[in-house]
């Protein structure tokens, strides 16, 4: 990604809000085994709602109205919210954690009512039926059996590189974990620990190594032949 779309991406409404916070977090918040237990959770449905929803989502060039898009209409965002309550009741810090929810919560409203605006235009009577049928964030049982479907993708979930978030986030949570044995619990380091590291930092060093990797890959293609 160059670098002035990372710096206008760094500037979006949501992650200004979120980075601070975010930061507040891991430096105050003091996690126990309890609050981890609690957090994971709800850490883990967002993720697997998030996966479930990019082996389906055509964003913009169709309507999708298949797997989680049949019961709720932004099964992303509310993956992220799950996500973010997890880490919330996770890092146990509810002064901080709650602003950030409550922020977060206002920024997708206005989000999904752009979006929403956007495929209003494109989509006309097919969307408005969609919209009146399938609720914005709280799924229904009630399946959407309208609209094209299609079947899970594992290649679309590839490309939509939904495997970073699971990388970063289970990094954040062994990172979390180990912030609480040596700060609270003032545990030695044993095999457990140890074995947590290398797990972080093999994830980390393979996002990491195959997005050089990629790089380099779309160079050498781009580059003029001979």
């Amino acid at each position: 990604m160059a670098v002035s779309k990372r710096l206008q991406r760094s500037f979006k409404l949501r992650f200004a809000v979120l980075y601070p916070f975010g930061v507040l977090l891991m430096l105050f918040a003091m996690p126990s085994d309890e609050t981890i237990r609690r957090g994971i959770g709800f850490i883990i449905t967002g993720l697997l709602i998030r996966i479930w929803a990019n082996g389906y989502a055509i964003k913009m060039d169709k309507l999708t109205t298949s797997g989680p898009y049949a019961f709720v209409r932004h099964p992303l965002y509310l993956g992220t919210m799950f996500i973010a309550l997890g880490f919330v009741m996770l890092l146990n810090s509810f002064y901080i954690g709650v602003p950030l929810l409550i922020g977060l919560v206002l920024i997708y409203a206005n989000t999904v009512k752009k979006e929403e605006g956007m495929l209003k235009d494109k989509f006309g009577n097919a969307y408005l039926d969609y919209a009146k049928n399938v609720p914005a964030m709280i799924p229904t049982f009630r399946r959407y059996r309208k609209g094209e479907k299609w079947p899970f993708s594992f290649k679309r979930l590839m490309k939509s590189k939904e495997y970073k978030l699971v990388i970063w986030v289970v990094i954040l949570v062994i990172a979390f974990h180990l912030k609480e044995e040596f700060i609270k619990e003032k545990e030695k380091i044993d095999a457990k620990i140890i074995l947590l590291i290398v797990l972080a930092f093999l994830l980390g060093a393979s996002d990491l190594v195959s997005e050089a990797l990629k790089k380099r890959f779309e160079k050498n293609n781009k580059a003029p032949q001979a």
